[in-house]
Parts: structure tokens; sequence; C-alpha cells
């Protein structure tokens, strides 16, 4: 029986994962290319050029493939991940060509003899070849200039786009008043005529009018049928006029903010290089101020050396004549000699004996002293070696420098290309998900069954392993807020996106695919889709949660806050805890200006999740907007214990201090600071108030 059950809980992961939504065989196959760029890479590095260009020239022709299958898939992204394959493959090709072959360490080491000792204060310097640090930061500052040149004149061309669709829209907006007026009055003018004909006929069947008259009466009102359907068609031209210069008023204004942004982040990273660089100015000077005193200490011991191996030599060429003479005198032989003699001799011989020794002790100390003074200037030679390469690898990071400094935005095609390849990781996160809870309950099946089998249950422990989870670098593919808050404020997880979109136990298979569906349209933000698909799923099942949830998210982000709050409503009445639907229906309230509502919403789910900053930080602005100012400064503050990051509480925080009665200037000059380093862009109006500040703060 167990055999049985085995295969059917495996026949039910398989079934489960036949019922899933076919996954965009396209973006799959492009994602699965994409993959093996790291890889080629990695073997790059290491040095394997053949391994890496095997990877490319693959990743090559699933690119292809892709174009030859897909011909109007996301044509721009896929051109450019081409075109950067083709150059990776190029680049990897020259490099293999012209490649030299890798020589012998010990060849390329330098000797330590004395022969080099030399050349060691004289030696090239390793910043020969390279520009000098005053070139490069004039060519950095260039570069820099040159940069923040273009966004101003990108900024002032915005700007007059601006200027030109506002009055374009002043325009429409006057030209749309202008028609309502004369359409009420055409329309006031053509009911009395219309009163006006009605007597007409009374009277010409009375007699007292002619059908002429009548007729005229008619033509009249034909007239002014004309006229006022030709203001209809010019009020319906101003309205779509109106509507076109309202979008391109966002347009513009949307292009102005992320201009103004781009021109901190230039900014930041002009101060951060120039910091940069006059630290490595300092460590430069430092290492140029190192290496010229090790060569003086290498150019005095090489002094040292070579007077000590003169001296060595010499007291050598002495000690070798005064051998010769001492052999010379052993084979003299004179039987006549005299007694004196002979004792002169011999004590003469016994003082050059005495003087040899004492030669042979006093070169010993030389030669002792030599070696000591060759291990002095091995070890100065070693070290003036590393300084020459920790100069020389500072060299190039100052050469590298202006290289950096000069990063451009990223282009549309790679900010497509990373927004297609989260969708697919949230896509592949969901479906391992899926498998995980089919493989949960085969291992739950097996534990009851397989008790007082040991061998089994040590099976069915390895099964449970290998839980589906994020690493903290998958964890930052998904930093749009809308996710954050629909998964909640513990963090995004395999469990929680799965949670989100998990049917219920009894749904159809077909059901429960549309009910997939939905969610993953709705991670796309096509929320208009999205809402007709779990409409489909609620006319089956009106009592779904989560498609109540999901519809009710999409219907504020269409702004039909009425709808929406009906459908959060409904939710909340089958499942009165759910935090999220809390949290939605107060932002629904608030964007209506609703505020004792809203409050009442936020701080009800609060109740359930007391860590929600978002929650907190609405409170504080609706508070504000009540006049309860001691409550909105706690209720940011709280925001801000809970998310230390939150840029805009900090913002609040600085406008609230600043409209405190009296003002609370340093706190909000730090609070405004806080709000900046954590990615608010400045508010010129606010810095204006602040600096204004600054004779009067205390």
């Amino acid at each position: 029986m167990l055999p049985a059950l085995m295969v059917c809980g495996l026949l039910a992961l398989a079934s489960a994962t036949a019922q899933l939504p076919s996954a965009d065989d396209a973006a799959d196959r492009f994602f699965r290319g994409y993959t093996l760029k790291g890889e080629a890479e990695k073997l790059e590095q290491e040095g394997n050029l053949q391994g890496a260009l095997a990877l490319l020239e693959q990743m090559k022709g699933i690119f292809d493939a892709i174009a030859r299958n897909h011909p109007q898939w996301q044509t721009a992204m896929l051109e450019n991940r081409r075109s950067l394959t083709d150059a990776a493959i190029g680049r990897l090709k020259a490099r293999m060509a012209g490649q030299p072959p890798s020589q012998p360490a010990a060849a390329a080491a330098p000797a330590a003899s004395m022969p080099a000792l030399s050349s060691v204060a004289g030696a090239a310097s390793p910043l020969a070849g390279l520009p000098s640090l005053g070139e490069v930061l004039g060519q950095w500052e260039a570069s820099m200039r040159e940069r923040m040149r273009a966004l101003e004149n990108q900024n002032s061309t915005q700007q007059e786009d601006l200027q030109k669709w506002q009055q374009w829209y002043q325009w429409a907006s006057g030209e749309i008043t202008v028609s309502r007026q004369r359409q009420e009055k055409l329309q006031g003018d053509l009911t009395a005529k219309d009163k006006a004909i009605a007597q007409m006929q009374g009277d010409v069947a009375a007699g007292r009018a002619s059908k002429r008259e009548l007729e005229a009466l008619q033509k009249e009102r034909a007239s002014l049928k004309d006229e006022m359907q030709k203001v209809a068609q010019r009020l319906t031209a101003a309205q779509d006029n109106a509507k076109e210069a309202a979008q391109k008023l966002v347009e513009a204004s949307v292009r102005i903010k992320e201009l103004e942004k781009e021109r901190n982040t230039a900014m930041s990273q002009r101060d951060a290089a120039q910091t940069q660089a006059e630290k490595s100015r300092k460590e430069l000077e430092a290492l140029k101020g190192s290496m010229v005193k090790d060569g003086k200490v290498l150019a005095e011991a090489q002094q040292k050396l070579t007077a000590a191996v003169g001296e060595r030599d010499a007291m050598r060429t002495q000690l070798e004549g005064v051998q010769k003479e001492l052999a010379a005198l052993k084979q003299i032989q004179k039987p006549a000699m005299a007694a004196d003699e002979r004792q002169r001799l011999l004590a003469e011989n016994a003082k050059l004996k005495e003087q040899s020794l004492k030669d042979a002790t006093e070169l010993k100390r030389w030669q002792q002293q030599a070696q000591s003074l060759e291990r002095e200037v091995t070890s100065l030679t070693g070290r003036s070696r590393e300084d020459q390469s920790k100069l020389a690898d500072l060299s190039m990071q100052l050469a590298q420098l202006q290289k950096a400094a000069q990063g451009a935005p990223m282009p549309p095609e790679l900010a497509r290309e990373n927004e297609m390849l989260r969708e697919i990781v949230m896509r592949q996160l969901r479906t391992q998900y899926r498998q995980q809870q089919v493989r949960d309950e085969v291992v739950a099946e097996l534990q009851r069954l397989a008790a007082g089998n040991p061998a089994l249950l040590e099976k069915v422990a390895a099964l449970k392993e290998g839980r589906l989870s994020l690493s903290a670098q998958e964890e930052k593919l998904f930093t749009d807020p809308a996710v954050r808050e629909l998964l909640g404020a513990g963090g995004i997880s395999g469990t929680l996106i799965a949670r989100v979109s998990k049917p219920a136990d009894n749904m159809p298979a077909p059901l429960a695919a549309t009910l997939e569906k939905a969610h993953e349209v709705f991670a796309t933000k096509n929320y208009a889709q999205a809402a007709g698909l779990y409409q489909e799923v609620l006319r089956a099942r009106p009592q779904e949660v989560s498609a109540l949830l999901g519809l009710g998210y999409c219907q504020e982000r269409q702004r039909d806050y009425r709808a929406a709050e009906d459908t959060l409503k409904a939710c909340l009445k089958l499942d009165a805890a759910n935090e999220t639907a809390l949290f939605y229906l107060g932002v629904t309230h608030f964007k209506q200006e609703r505020w004792n509502e809203a409050l009442g919403s936020f701080e009800k789910g609060l109740e359930v999740n007391p860590r929600n900053a978002r929650a907190r930080h609405y409170l504080g602005i609706i508070a504000t907007k009540l006049s309860l100012i001691e409550r909105a400064e706690r209720e940011f503050k709280m925001a801000l214990a809970i998310d230390p990051e939150f840029g805009e509480a900090h913002f609040n925080l600085a406008v609230l201090y600043a409209t405190w009665d009296p003002p609370r200037w340093p706190e909000a000059k730090l609070a405004y600071e806080q709000a900046v380093k954590k990615g608010v862009s400045p508010d010129a109006s606010l810095e204006r108030l602040l600096r204004g500040s600054s004779g009067g703060a205390q």
C-alpha cells in the first residue's frame, strides 16, 4: 500500500506542475541565455578563456534563436543584448590571439645579487606611461562639467516644454469654459424656440398665424440646432486638447524630477570622487616619501657593503703574501746559520702566525658583517618592490577614476531587461513554491505511514530539506513599494509570495489557473487586465478572499476609489483581520481626503501588525491634516523607529518641525539632511526656508 501511496503523491506533484500556467517561452529562453553571462565572466577571470568563449557563443546561439522564432518579442532589448554578446566574443577572441606565452616565475623574478643593487634607487617609476594625477583630475573635472551642462540643457528644454504645455492647458480650459457657456445659452434659446414653435402651431391651427411664420421659426430652430452641434464639437476638441496637455504636463514634470535626481546623483558621485582623489593623492605622496627614504637607506647600505668587501679583499691579499713568505722561509736551508739569526726568524715567524690569526678573525668578522648587510639590502629591496607595487596599483586607480566618474545612466534596453528578469525570477519562485506545497503533502503522508521504519523516516527527513527561500541579493530584485505593501512589512520571501497567490484548497484547476494568471498580470502592473481576471474568478467564487484583495488593489491603483472601497469592505467581511485589506482601505479613504475614516482603517490594521511603518507614516500625515501636531510627530518617529531608512518620514518630520509654532529649526535641519541621505529629492522651497533660519535658530 505504501508504494502505491508514494506513486499517487508523485502523480499529484506532476499533475500540480502540469496545471501551472505555461511560462513565456521566449522569456524563459532569454533568462537561460542570460545566466550564461555570469558563468562566462567567472571563467574569464579564472583565466579559462576558451571555456568563457564557448559559453558566450552558446549564449549568442540562444539569443539568435529567439530572434528567429519570436521576431516580435522585446526587439530593442534583445538586439541590445545580442550586440553586447557579439562585442564580448570579439574582445575575448582578440585577447586570445594577442596573449603572450606565460614565463617561468624564476625567470621573471629579479635577482637579489650585488650588481642588481646599483639599479634599485634609480629604477624606472611604475607611473611611467600613466597620466599624472593633475591630468586625471583635470580630465575628470572637464567630463563632469560637460555632464552637468548636458543635464542643465535637458532641464531647460523640459522647463520650456512644461511652460508650453501649461499655456496650452490654460487655453484649452478657457475654450472649454467659453464653449460650455455658449452651449448653455444655445440650449436656452433652443428651449425658448421650441415653446414659440408650439405656440405658433396653435396659432396656425386657430388661423391667427400663417404657415410661413411657422416655417420661419422652424428654420431658426434648425439653425440653432446646427450651431449647438458645432459648439459641442468645439467643446469635445477643447476637452481632448486639455486632456493631452495635462498628460504632457505630467510627463514633463516626471522628466524634470528624473533630471533633478540624476543631477543630484552626479553631484554625489563628484563629491565621492573628489574625496577619493584627495585620499589617493595623500597615499601617493606618502608612498613616494617612503620610496625616497628606502632608496637612501639602500644607497648607504650599498656603500658600507662595498667598503667592507674592499677591506676584506685587502686583508685576503695581505694574508696570502704572509703565507708565501712563510713558505719561502721554510725552504731556506742554511746549516751554518747563527743561533741568534735562527731565534730572530722563529720569533718573527711566531709574530706572523699571531698576526695571521688576527687577520683571519678580522676577516671572519668582516664576512659576517657583509652577510648581515646583504640580508638588510635584500629586505629593503623587497620593501621597495612592495612599495612600487602599491604605488602602481594606486596610480592605476587614479587613471581609472575618470572612467568611474563618467558613469552614464542605464540605457532603456538594460532597464527593460532588468525588469523582465525580475518578472521571470518572480514566476519561477511561484512555481517552485507550488511544487514545494505538493511535496510537503507527500512528506506529511509518508511521515504518518512510516512510523517505526527508521530507514524510511530518514528519507522523509531528507525530503523536508531544501525549503524555498530568497537570499539578500535576490530580495533586492523586488524593490517595488507596491509589492512590498502587498506582501507585508516582514520582508519578501518565497513563502509570502506564494501565500498571496495561493488558491483555496478545493478550487477547480482551471479556476486556480485563472487566479494565478491574475496574480502574474498584476505583477506586471497591468491593473485593468488583472482586475478582469480577478472578476472572472469572483463570478465563480464570490467569497474568494485573495481575488477580492487583488481586485480592490487594482481598483485603488486605477483611482476607482468607490469600487475599491466596496471590494475591500467585502474582503474584510470574510476576513476581518486581513492587514493588507485594512491598509489599502485606509489608502483609499486617504486619497479621497476622508481623514477620519482613513484614521480608523490604519489603526485597525496596526492592531494586527503594529510594525507597519507605512501605516504609521500615513497616520502622521493625517494627524497633520487634523492639526494634531504632537501625534503627527509621534507617528513619524514611530515609523522611523520601525524603518530608519524611511526617507519620506524624515522629510515630513522636517516640514512638521519647520512649521511648528515656534519653529524647531535645528531638528528640522537634521531631519531634512537625513531625508536627502535616504534618497528623497532635495526640495528648493524647504532649503530656502531652512537657510533663512540660520541667523535666528537657537
